[in-house]
C-alpha cells in the first residue's frame, strides 16, 4: 500500500526554491533539498521524479511567487519613470542590504544554465522575461503619457532595453558598490528621455 503524502507541495516548493537561489542548480545537491524540505529522498523522488523536475517547479514558483508580483508593481503605480527607477533602486538596496544577497533565481539561472539549452528551463524563463518586459511597457507608456518622454521613444524597444539591463544589475550587483549601482540606474533612466 503507497504511503500517504503528509506535506504541502506547495510549501515543499518554495523550501526548495531557496535552496536553488541561495546555492544555484548545481551546488544544491539532493541532501540540501532534502534537509531543506523536510521530506524523505523517497518521497521527493516519488512527487518530483528529479532535481531537475523539482528544480522547473521552484523556478515557476519563483516566477510566481516573487518575480511577478514585484515588477508587476510598474502596472499598478500611476508613475511612469518614477516607477521604474524605484524598482531598479529597490533591487539595488535589497541585495546591497543582504535581503536579497544572492541576487535573482532567473538570473542566476540563466547565467548557470542558459548555455545547455534545456527547453523547460527556457521556457519558464522567457515567459518570465516576456512579463517583466511587459510590466515595463506599462510605465513606460505611462511615462510618455505624462510627458516624460518624448512620443518618438519606442515603449516596446526601450522595455525589453530595460530587460536586459536588469538582468546585468542583478548579476553586477553582487560585486559593484551600491554608490556605482545608483549612478548606473540614475543614468539609464536619463538616457530614455
Amino acid at each position: 500500500m503507497p504511503r500517504h503524502k503528509e506535506f504541502d507541495r506547495e510549501e515543499v516548493v518554495l523550501k526548495a526554491m531557496m535552496v536553488f537561489w541561495n546555492k544555484g542548480y548545481e551546488a544544491s545537491s539532493m541532501q540540501d533539498l532534502v534537509d531543506r524540505m523536510k521530506i524523505n529522498r523517497f518521497s521527493l523522488y516519488e512527487t518530483f521524479k528529479s532535481k531537475h523536475e523539482l528544480f522547473l517547479e521552484a523556478l515557476q514558483a519563483y516566477y510566481e511567487n516573487v518575480a511577478i508580483p514585484f515588477f508587476h508593481r510598474l502596472k499598478d503605480s500611476t508613475e511612469g519613470l518614477k516607477a521604474i527607477e524605484s524598482i531598479l533602486m529597490e533591487l539595488v538596496s535589497r541585495i546591497k542590504s543582504g535581503q536579497s544577497s544572492n541576487g535573482c533565481l532567473m538570473c542566476n539561472t540563466i547565467a548557470e544554465l542558459g548555455a545547455r539549452k534545456d527547453k523547460r528551463t527556457t521556457i519558464i524563463l522567457e515567459k518570465s522575461l516576456k512579463a517583466i518586459e511587459g510590466c515595463f511597457y506599462e510605465a513606460l507608456s505611462r511615462a510618455r503619457q505624462l510627458g516624460e518622454i518624448s512620443k518618438s521613444v519606442n515603449a516596446s524597444e526601450y522595455a525589453k532595453v530595460l530587460v536586459g539591463y536588469t538582468t546585468g544589475l542583478l548579476i553586477v550587483a553582487k560585486v559593484l558598490s551600491e554608490k556605482e549601482l545608483r549612478k548606473s540606474v540614475k543614468a539609464t533612466i536619463a538616457a530614455i528621455k
